[in-house]
């Protein structure tokens, strides 16, 4: 099978979630024998507007058409994007992009469906209906990755499947024969425990033999770090060895907020590091947290998390992970089997649980353990690749 896959918002690579979902997908469905053209973005000047990573055929466009637009960035998505409140600039932005730029964007993936011969489209629903619009042009079947809630209309119409992580996504008139509910996965290859690289990481942060707690994101505020960070202080005054590695870019806010607070001595911010470095850091940590609160963000609070990358990181890793209670989170958890579930948003209980593994370390340990036999089994992109093949199969023979 020869495959376009149009997911024109997003980066590669890069060090968000998003970029590392987008080629993990098409690296394990290059992996099963199928060929991969991912139509990605062109984050900035210089950079190849095509190449092959891992077996996969990249190809590059600029948001501007023929160069970055200068107001367009990933920091401005981690500060809301465009939403309800958005000023005039932000809404002529956002309806350039679902109309001249997704006809671009669809035109150029037209032209690489039509010189490679691809048989199917799957849109990532950032792609604002790019994908729509070369279905419309080829003729080629497609399927829509919905992921959140910035899809086009005509990406769902023409779409012949939906991919659905949430249930909160997915608009009410959608017909269910479409929807197709998956979770996201882990390459539990990479994502191994490494005794080797704990050591190695511990040892350059000073930790010793302090318990420590780790963190992997973007810092976006719905990501929960303020309410880990408040919870911290009840928890270091009966933990004060405790230590936190933060892990991701954005994170100026959240290392002020302990500085504030006077516990940044416990805190390690490290910035973005390259995907391929996340395990040593999960490795190092004992306990990891994903705390996620949607109340902080309107987007979130209505539509849900999405896909929650850093569970099955942490849980490939054999780490315990804290996170909360709630879709599809609650799928993908089994509470004091593969991990611990939280309230959103509760700072206290999200202090009580590291303090309940911290008192607990064997426990912790055959948490982490299941975890990662959960991810083997369930949750490796081995594993969505292969069922994803089937999907695909099933909508060119209904084409």
């Amino acid at each position: 099978m020869k495959i376009c896959y149009i997911a024109i918002d997003v980066a590669i690579p890069f060090f968000r979630g998003a970029s590392t979902h987008v080629f993990e997908v098409a690296r394990h469905l290059t992996k099963l024998g199928h060929v991969v053209h991912v139509v990605s973005r062109r984050a900035k000047i210089g950079q190849k507007q095509y190449e092959i990573l891992s077996g996969v055929h990249i190809h590059r466009i600029y948001r501007g058409i023929v160069a970055p637009l200068p107001f367009s960035s990933y920091d401005r998505l981690e500060k809301g994007g465009i939403d309800s409140s958005a000023g005039p600039i932000d809404h002529a932005y956002a309806k350039y992009l679902f109309t001249a730029y997704a006809v671009y964007a669809g035109s150029i993936s037209s032209q690489i469906i039509r010189r490679y011969g691809l048989d199917v489209i799957l849109e990532r629903e950032t792609s604002f209906g790019a994908g729509a619009v070369a279905n419309m042009v080829t003729g080629k079947p497609m399927i829509l990755e919905l992921i959140g809630p910035r899809y086009s209309r005509a990406s769902i119409r023409r779409a012949r499947k939906v991919l659905a992580y949430t249930r909160n996504a997915i608009p009410y008139h959608l017909p269910s024969r479409k929807v197709v509910f998956v979770d996201a996965a882990v390459d539990p290859d990479v994502f191994k425990p490494d005794p080797a690289q704990r050591k190695l990481i511990r040892e350059r942060y000073h930790f010793g033999d302090s318990p420590v707690v780790g963190y992997v994101g973007t810092f976006a505020k719905w990501h929960g770090v303020e309410e880990l960070i408040h919870g911290s202080m009840k928890l270091l005054e009966q933990y004060p060895q405790v230590r936190f590695l933060m892990v991701g870019p954005y994170f100026t806010w959240a290392k002020e907020l302990a500085e504030k607070l006077k516990i940044s001595e416990a805190y390690t911010f490290t910035g973005p590091i390259p995907h391929q470095e996340v395990p040593n850091y999960i490795n190092a940590s004992d306990i990891m947290v994903a705390p996620y609160n949607p109340q902080k963000s309107e987007l979130r609070k209505k539509y849900g998390i999405g896909s929650p990358l850093k569970l099955f990181e942490y849980m490939a890793c054999s780490r315990p992970v804290i996170s909360t209670s709630m879709p599809p989170i609650t799928r993908i958890i089994r509470e004091h089997e593969t991990g611990l579930l939280i309230p959103e948003g509760n700072s206290e209980a999200l202090n009580e649980a590291i303090a309940y593994l911290i008192e607990k370390p064997s426990l912790a340990e055959k948490i982490g353990k299941a975890a990662r036999k959960e991810v083997q089994k369930s949750f490796s992109w081995a594993t969505f690749a292969a069922n994803l093949s089937r999907i695909f199969y099933e909508v060119t023979e209904i084409a």
